[in-house]
């Protein structure tokens, strides 16, 4: 592993019950431990304003992470402004399908996570950072304030990576849809304190106070895009050229070691685009003046401006509406974009101008997609979407020439995530919702969500509750908020094994640097330093073919539903990345734990440039799908639950929300659990949730409803076709005891308490059952050791199939580690707040991570184990709109990681770790002090600046609505891993491939295994002692015959029908209905 584990360190507070204001300063509350970086911290310990400068904020340093030292002649960065996981995934469900695969963005090989907090002038931490700030990140190495283009905190400028580029002797070029002089090209080449300062003159954004050129200054963003003199610069903005210059004189870019400036100084009284032509740029408006250009360089740039402003969407506007499900499902329809040319085509026009074969320099190329950030911020799904298709386009057009070249890296991210969250489609929403239909999915409605503002009439008072069904959103000046979760990178080529693992935006920078060698430092700029290349990890240049990105498992005939491995990306193989086996595997899962839940907990509990000691040091990243399907129609549900998703890891095939462990049809499917003990190999499965819960039950049972807990009582009772009295495999708390799994510990103890009503013998070789005693009752009967605290759980000194641990540790869930917080629709005009430990979480309620270690030491053994481990309350807390419970679940999460990452570090044994979540959640980092549609808390975070989480996905704002009926949402969800065969997590995958991961690694035979399900359940009857046979028929407590025979034959009768309890050996138990 990348980094050595640390040992588990859990800090709980119990100083305060209930929430309290921190003062400004890092004072640790409950669970807090701050382990940013020194170098990263803004505000010193006697209050002093500190400006890091370039690299004292990457989580590797300037060298980077030495996952390979390949070289790159060229670098293509390819920027989606505002691409989140909410819009690739919205955007992929639409334009491909759920199932489907984009041509660029999903065949990158490499991945990541990285994050983009912005640093203040105040030196507070800005958890939402904008355009400016972001962009400066990637450009120069180091962080900034937001607005902020290539300067620090204190505005001292910071070459970028396009005048390092230029002063190397490479070839440059800056591509964006957005206005040229906007944020992300802005920071590539200008260094100004706010990014509005487009113009030298004018009324229309014109540059101010020092920083104008006739005031000794750089100059407007328009003045230094012509000094900065990239070979080729394209986008929109024209209209901001046509300003007056007002000082003319020399070229005032600040780094660069040669300037061309065409032979011309600035001439005052012209206009800026007046002034480029004079220095000898080749200046073009349009689609077909672009394609007649045939050289650009230095001599000759090129500057095409193609827009007045920014240039065209690919999709016409929709707008969202007040929905309870019911408003009519829209279709993107083409827009109208007159002689613009297509971001796709300004990237294959400016490779091919850049692209010398003949010079020994290669090239820098930076391009943005910048409208998915503007069609977010104006609530328009549509564009959003059609903006993701275009980076798409432009992904492929520079795959398409990297993988001829074979000397050309490419890196694709974005700068910040943003406002669109994919809801449940079919119920209301205090978000405003477009509902789409999608054209690839059979005309499946998908729902997307904006409510990072709130609904308001023109004197500034709320109207959600005015508002018809249909209503748009029509609040006035209105702009949807950016979001602080990490973001995607993936990379493509020599070199981009770097951008591999949890990183920073500032990271980013080096990774592209060091791959160009441009570590040799510039007068002025940042001094020479060493690249790390002590750190080799697989390559993932090399992997086996996804299947066709138009191949939709789902599509299939009327009455039959898609099999196990049909919806897998990479089919039963896997990627073969890496084909190493392992002795062990653990699988960690995270319940509502999208990025958004990962930044919060991470902002609040560690820093923002902190870092989760398990989590985030794992080696191994990819993004995975989550969809589930529709049980009528079989087409997809773009948001699925808990039981479908548990289904699609532990059995390898899509089925509807509320299935455990069966298919769409309802039919059984072998769980990894199953395998495994099939295999020979010991198997645990630990929760804080009921142990019945979707998770945990979907790795020990089969149920065609997730909420059959019990096989009788008054709660989640079995039903139908799934008793066991009726020919069914029984509740799934039957099932969990029949499992025999070596060790299994939650809570869902009160559902263990209900009364058994089917007595017999489960299978040849299974559990026999007592009709009317309880489910826990019989589970001792049949050799369990049940625990019921963690002092009694530590005591445990073995756990085998013979003598099964069964820890129960709360009736219901098992407690939070952190009190519950209660949002507000005000909640961005009240003070922060700081989270406090749970009261109800005592000494004798076991953390995940004691729960793990002692899983972990029971498990240990020659044939190897498989174990499940859910932190199942991130969910939980936010349905409740819970900020800090879910902060304090993930931070649990957390720990059982680290108990896994030492244990294995202290053994050497051979195990794979595996990371994630089962599908993402409500949560959103939003602005502070400001309201949303919905409910907002504010928590001063361990840096000591103030995160705000936004709760917008419930019915209404009331509290039986919005306090624990916030839904899931449908984005795709970061997967990290270490170990054999961890790479094949690796670019982007399904849920279902992780079945094929786990099972490829242990050797285990996924499809062809022989395991069945029957459920016969065979009567026991008293026999004469020695005889364990028993008869056909079935058999209580509550028959009289037996009570008679028990009865007459006393001590020796109750001794022979102990003897039947226990005929022979249970190890062949495979399941709670398989066998060979």
């Amino acid at each position: 592993m990348r980094f050595s584990s640390k040992a588990v360190a859990a800090v709980v507070s119990v100083s305060a019950l209930a929430l309290a204001n921190l003062p400004v300063s890092l004072a640790q509350s409950a669970e807090q431990a701050f382990n940013g970086k020194d170098t990263c911290i803004s505000i010193d310990s006697e209050g002093n304003v500190v400006a890091p400068q370039p690299g004292d904020c990457t989580q590797f340093g300037k060298g980077g992470q030495g996952n390979s030292d390949a070289q790159a002649r060229n670098v293509i960065f390819i920027l989606g402004d505002g691409m989140g996981h909410q819009e690739i995934t919205a955007a992929r469900n639409y334009l491909k399908g759920a199932n489907g695969r984009f041509e660029g963005l999903d065949e990158l090989t490499a991945s990541g996570a990285y994050t983009t907090f912005a640093i203040g002038e105040d030196g507070k931490r800005q958890y939402v950072t904008d355009s400016a700030a972001s962009a400066t990140g990637w450009s120069t190495g180091g962080k900034t304030y937001n607005g902020a283009l290539s300067v620090d905190i204190t505005g001292k400028p910071h070459e970028n990576l396009l005048e390092m580029a230029k002063n190397a002797g490479m070839r440059t070029g800056n591509v964006s849809t957005a206005e040229i002089q906007d944020a992300t090209p802005g920071a590539m080449h200008s260094h100004i304190s706010k990014r509005g300062y487009y113009a030298p003159s004018g009324d229309a954004k014109p540059v101010k106070g020092a920083e104008a050129r006739e005031n000794g200054g750089l100059g407007s963003i328009s003045e230094q895009i012509i000094d900065t003199r990239a070979d080729v610069t394209l986008g929109g903005g024209r209209k901001y050229f046509d300003a007056e210059v007002l000082e003319g004189g020399e070229n005032r870019n600040p780094f660069l070691t040669e300037k061309n400036d065409g032979g011309a100084d600035w001439e005052d009284g012209k206009s800026v685009r007046e002034n480029a032509i004079a220095k000898g740029y080749q200046v073009v408006d349009d689609k077909q003046g672009l394609e007649d250009i045939t050289v650009a360089n230095q001599d000759q740039p090129v500057l095409g401006l193609f827009h007045d402003k920014n240039m065209t969407r690919k999709f016409e506007q929709t707008v969202p509406v007040k929905s309870d499900g019911t408003t009519e499902p829209e279709v993107c329809k083409e827009a109208d974009r007159g002689d613009e040319p297509s971001a796709a085509e300004m990237t294959k026009k400016a490779i091919e101008l850049l692209d010398d074969k003949s010079s020994d320099k290669g090239f820098f190329l930076q391009v943005e997609s910048a409208s998915i950030d503007k069609a977010d911020h104006a609530a328009d799904a549509c564009g959003m979407i059609g903006e993701t298709e275009q980076i798409d386009e432009v992904i492929k057009e520079a795959l398409d020439f990297a993988k001829a070249d074979g000397e050309t890296m490419i890196v694709v991210t974005a700068d910040h995530a943003h406002t669109a969250e994919i809801i449940p489609d079919g119920r209301p929403s205090v978000s405003a919702v477009t509902r789409l239909q999608s054209p690839k999915d059979g005309g499946a409605v998908m729902s997307v969500g904006f409510g990072t503002q709130p609904w308001l009439d023109e004197n500034g008072n709320p109207v959600f509750d005015k508002k018809e069904n249909g209503d748009p959103f029509d609040t006035p000046g209105f702009s949807m908020m950016h979001t602080g979760t990490q973001v995607r990178i993936a990379g493509f080529g020599p070199g981009s094994e770097n951008v591999n693992g949890q990183l920073d935006q500032t990271d980013a920078f080096y990774v592209m640097a060091n791959a160009l060698g441009l570590n040799g430092g510039t007068d002025g700029g940042q001094k020479p330093w060493k690249i790390n290349k002590d750190n080799k990890v697989v390559s993932l240049a090399n992997r086996s073919k996804a299947k066709p990105g138009d191949e939709l498992c789902y599509l299939v005939a009327a009455g039959e539903a898609p099999k196990v491995g049909d919806c897998a990306q990479f089919g039963k193989d896997g990627q073969g990345i890496d084909n190493a086996k392992a002795k062990n595997v653990v699988v960690l899962i995270g319940d509502g734990t999208g990025d958004s839940e990962i930044t919060a907990a991470r902002n609040y509990l560690k820093g923002s440039a902190g870092r989760f000691e398990g989590l985030d040091n794992l080696d191994y990243t990819g993004y995975l799908t989550t969809f589930s399907l529709d049980k009528e129609t079989g087409l997809p549900n773009y948001v699925a639950d808990s039981a479908a998703t548990g289904t699609a890891w532990n059995s390898g095939v899509k089925s509807y929300n509320g299935a455990i462990g069966v298919d769409n049809a309802g039919k059984p499917v072998a769980t990894t659990g199953e395998l495994a003990k099939a295999r020979g190999m010991k198997i645990g499965n630990v929760s804080t949730a009921e142990i019945q819960d979707a998770t945990p039950a979907a790795f020990a049972a089969h149920a065609l409803d997730r909420s059959y807990y019990a096989p009788s009582g008054d709660k989640k009772v079995a039903k139908g076709d799934q008793l066991r009295e009726n020919g069914g495999l029984g509740s799934i708390s039957e099932q969990i005891v029949d499992l025999r799994a070596d060790v299994t510990l939650g809570g869902g103890s009160k559902y263990f308490d209900t009364e058994v009503v089917q007595g017999g013998k489960w299978n040849a070789s299974g559990n026999t059952w007592t009709a009317g005693k309880s489910v826990l009752d019989n589970a001792k009967d049949n050799g369990y050791q049940v625990v019921t605290n963690a002092s009694e759980l530590e005591a445990i000194a073995e756990a085998n199939s013979d003598k099964p641990v069964l820890g129960l540790f709360s009736e219901g869930n098992m407690p939070r580690v952190l009190n519950q917080s209660i949002p507000t629709t005000d909640g961005g005009d009240q003070q922060p707040a700081t989270c406090v430990a749970n009261p109800e979480f005592t000494e004798e309620t076991p953390r995940l991570g004691a729960m793990t270690s002692k899983a972990l030491e029971l498990l240990q053994n020659d044939n190897g184990f498989l174990l499940q481990v859910e932190s199942a309350s991130p969910d939980k807390a936010d349905h409740q709109a819970d900020a800090c419970g879910l902060i304090g679940e993930v931070g649990q999460l957390d720990e059982a990681v680290q108990a896994v990452q030492k244990w294995v570090e202290e053994t050497g044994e051979e195990t794979l770790i595996v990371a994630t979540a089962d599908h993402a959640h409500t949560a959103q980092i939003t602005y502070d002090n400001a309201n949303t549609a919905g409910r907002v808390t504010q928590l001063t975070t361990v840096d000591g600046s103030t995160m705000a989480v936004n709760f917008a996905t419930s019915k209404t704002n009331e509290d039986e609505d919005a306090l624990g009926g916030q839904q899931h949402t449908g984005a795709q969800l970061r997967v990290a891993a270490s170990g054999p065969g961890a790479a094949n997590v690796t670019g982007q995958i399904d849920q279902t491939d992780l079945f094929f991961l786990v099972n490829n690694a242990l050797g285990i035979e996924s499809i062809n295994h022989g395991l069945t399900f029957d459920t016969t359940m065979t009567p026991v009857e008293a026999q004469p002692e020695g005889d364990s046979e028993g008869s056909a028929q079935g058999s209580s407590t509550t028959s009289p015959w037996l009570i008679a025979v028990l009865s007459i034959s006393g001590i020796i009768g109750l001794l022979s029908l102990i003897s039947l309890l226990f005929p022979f050996p249970i190890d062949e138990v495979l399941g709670p209905i398989a066998k060979r």
